[in-house]
């Protein structure tokens, strides 16, 4: 019940249209009574009338009997004579009428329900979506983007089908119901008490079956995020994979995925199919037993062949929508157990958040400080007591060893991570008593895996702020030394650059998003591993751009090519979580440490030449 309360919290904005909905589908499931009570004028009025009329003697005793049962269906006398002499054309015609009338409110209120769902799983999608890009780095070390990916398309669209088809057919059959009852108690008490014995009989084991279909349910969608997950893997690797000749072992993981899929989606499936059988197995006894008692009933003359007839085919459609039930609740208890998978991610919390008292920050104009600084990921500590301060229009390197711990340190100044001990302060300010999104907002970074969408260069650069002029677009290109490149393409700034950039080179790439770091202006700035890639002369070009952009701004530089760092204002050297050493290019080469050794082994090679 929590989660189907949550799931109208989402269907709240469109309530006016889903009680209009809910209106007509009722409408629709009590016109469908209409036909079963229309079955008895249809058998005393049409089928029954000429043999009526035959065994009895004389002229008038046959029309006498027929306006006689007329008189019960329609009290205006006028209308009885009527239908009277038209009995055999006015039944069929009033079924006609019934049915049609039925159709366009069932269209109505189906459409309506459908249109409902679709804006309403618009609106889980996007909440969902939002809620992921508001997480911390941690979250996405922790979730994949294959089971991301399953969570925002898959499990929503088993939503969609809850919110639309099923939705409209669980008002629908609801709303027929009663209409039913009502219809076989008017025409016979005693026969619809039977039915009051039978419905718990078969609602208890749908009950069973219903837990048993979640637990399935939720194992199937989570084989179908692992096997979502494995499949990008290998889209995205697949140079690896061809290269290394790995497609035999690629194949034969993905199948064990698919089977373990296989093995939870039909534990689904049995719980489901069952429910079906087992519906009808019940509804076959108490049918049997409703036409005995029928039987006898009529053959004492205790009931009148109308009324059985009438509560026979109220009898039939009431197991009928309740069979329709047991598939709506097998649709519904698929769709729940995807719904608690979606509101897990939307009601996460993100690790890194604004605090209550959280003000924002008014531009940067003083020092940045790592005061005792320590953090620690999974049981890991990746930095221990760091005690450094950047003084404001200066450029710092951070150089050392792989897993040294100088992405992390530099991931603490935009508060991607919180440290675990000490503290990050600007301006004197510990980071975490500013909102992120001002603190952001003086921090551009530059990364080696540059962000790029499949759109034109020019959305590229401005990166979503539409209002930014063409030319302070081509300002900051020219200044990152892109315009030249971009130019020379038919469509300029329009000209569209793949998805992830694939049309572009990897210094172009580079470029382009030094260009983004231009236009936003920031005046603090990160780079990490900005030129690894590269090849010599793009490698050229790009340092040309960095100079541009760092001139002036306060820097932190991570690069493993320490030949572009030569000219930072200070070089930070870490080994193992710690700073080891600190100071200028040439004083760090005559100290003969840590600095030294990484700066021989690096440069080796080129020294014949």
């Amino acid at each position: 019940m929590r989660l189907l309360l949550r799931l109208g919290s989402f269907m709240r904005p469109y309530a006016s249209r889903m009680v209009t909905a809910s209106i007509l589908l009722a409408f629709a499931g009590g016109l469908m009574s209409l036909v079963i009570a229309s079955m008895k004028p249809l058998v005393d009025l049409v089928l029954l009338a000429p043999a009526r009329d035959q065994g009895e003697a004389g002229g008038g005793g046959g029309t006498s009997s027929l306006l006689a049962s007329l008189g019960d269906w329609m009290p205006v006398e006028s209308w009885s004579r009527w239908l009277a002499g038209h009995a055999f054309a006015a039944v069929p015609i009033l079924l006609i009428v019934i049915f049609v009338l039925r159709g366009v409110v069932l269209y109505g209120g189906k459409y309506m329900t459908s249109k409902v769902g679709a804006m309403m799983i618009r609106d889980i999608r996007a909440a969902l979506h939002a809620s992921i890009c508001t997480q911390s780095l941690s979250f996405f070390k922790d979730h994949p983007t294959g089971e991301l990916m399953s969570r925002v398309f898959g499990d929503v669209q088993r939503l969609q089908r809850l919110s639309t088809e099923v939705l409209a057919d669980l008002v629908r059959v609801s709303t027929m119901i009663p209409f039913l009852l009502a219809v076989v108690i008017i025409h016979d008490w005693r026969m619809s008490l039977f039915t009051m014995v039978v419905v718990p009989v078969v609602i208890y084991p749908f009950a069973r079956l219903g837990r048993r279909l979640r637990r399935a349910a939720t194992r199937a969608q989570e084989s179908i995020a692992q096997a979502t997950s494995q499949f990008g893997e290998t889209t995205r690797g697949i140079m690896v994979v061809q290269g290394f000749g790995m497609e035999r072992f690629v194949v034969a993981r993905f199948g064990q995925a698919l089977g373990r899929l296989l093995r939870a989606e039909l534990q689904s499936a049995r719980a489901a199919s069952l429910a079906g059988p087992v519906m009808e197995v019940v509804g076959a006894f108490a049918g049997a037993l409703l036409i005995y008692l029928a039987g006898w009933s009529i053959s004492r003359g205790r009931v009148d062949s109308g009324d059985m007839v009438v509560v026979l085919g109220g009898m039939g459609m009431l197991f009928m929508s309740m069979r329709r039930l047991t598939q709506i609740n097998a649709s519904v208890q698929q769709a729940l157990a995807a719904a608690e998978r979606v509101f897990a991610i939307l009601d996460r919390q993100p690790d890194i958040r604004d605090l209550p008292q959280a003000r924002p920050m008014t531009g940067f104009h003083g020092d940045i400080r790592f005061e005792a600084v320590s953090f620690s990921y999974g049981g890991e500590q990746v930095l221990k007591g760091i005690d450094i301060t950047i003084r404001q229009g200066e450029r710092v390197a951070l150089v050392g060893p792989s897993g040294a711990g100088k992405t992390t340190l530099a991931n603490l100044l935009p508060r991607f991570y919180d440290p675990t001990a000490g503290r990050v302060s600007m301006n004197g300010v510990d980071l975490r008593e500013v909102t992120l999104a001002s603190l952001r907002a003086n921090i551009g970074i530059v990364t080696q895996e540059t962000l790029l969408f499949d759109d034109t260069v020019r959305n590229n650069i401005a990166f979503g702020r539409a209002d930014i002029p063409l030319e302070k677009v081509m300002e900051a290109a020219r200044a990152a030394h892109v315009h030249e490149f971009v130019t020379a393409q038919p469509d300029g700034y329009d000209a569209m650059i793949g998805e992830g950039g694939g049309r572009l080179s990897m210094g172009q790439r580079q470029r382009i998003a030094i260009a983004r770091a231009l236009l936003k202006d920031p005046p603090i700035l990160i780079l990490d591993e900005a030129t690894s890639s590269l090849d010599a002369e793009s490698e050229h070009l790009v340092q040309e751009a960095l100079e541009t952009l760092l001139l002036g701004r306060t820097s932190l530089v991570i690069a493993h090519r320490l030949s572009t760092v030569r000219n930072a204002d200070r070089i930070l050297v870490m080994d193992r979580g710690q700073v080891v050493e600190e100071g200028r290019h040439e004083d760090l080469l005559a100290r003969g440490g840590l600095y030294a050794r990484l700066h021989e082994l690096q440069f080796r090679d080129a020294k014949p030449e």
